[in-house]
């Protein structure tokens, strides 16, 4: 009895969302700015600018012309508040790796007020070592390379659907 409904609410979960997805798939007629939209999307989840993912995502919609629904369904569907804690650390795990591969010390580039937040998050959780450039850098540039990656898979990808 709890299992049927589990798996019916589930079935009408799948449902509801491939509804949602091809109404935004099929609104756009532009092939070329919905591509661009879902990779813009997706720099904007991995961007490292926290609380301004929003704005961002509006500002290159209107800025750029492109479809602002998509790019926000792309960028809450990376970066919502289960996958936020992994996005970050890789991001901060990019930028560290690009600072040992110029051999600059990340930690030494802190602003003085990060000092603060090492302290804290060491304290209570036993977290330390961020690097605030070492998490925009990472950030910014993760979030450049896999937009620029996923453009020919998404292109393909809407072909396909689009046929």
């Amino acid at each position: 009895m709890i299992a049927e409904k589990i798996r019916r609410s589930v079935q009408y979960g799948k449902h509801t969302l491939n509804t949602a997805g091809e109404m935004l798939i099929q609104k756009e007629s532009s092939h070329k700015k919905l591509v661009a939209s879902c990779c813009m999307g997706v720099y904007t989840a991995f961007s490292p600018f926290i609380f301004l993912h929003t704005v961002m995502i509006f500002m290159f919609g209107w800025f750029c012309a492109l479809n602002i629904p998509v790019m926000l369904a792309v960028s809450w569907f990376i970066n919502n508040p289960w996958t936020m804690v992994p996005v970050y650390a890789f991001d901060c795990v990019v930028g560290n790796w690009v600072f040992a591969c110029l051999g600059i010390d990340s930690m030494q580039l802190n602003p003085h007020w990060m000092m603060g937040i090492n302290e804290f998050l060491s304290a209570h959780i036993g977290l330390s070592g961020i690097s605030f450039w070492s998490f925009m850098v990472g950030g910014n540039l993760f979030g450049i390379i896999i937009s620029v990656m996923l453009y020919p898979l998404f292109s393909y990808f809407f072909t396909c659907i689009r046929r």
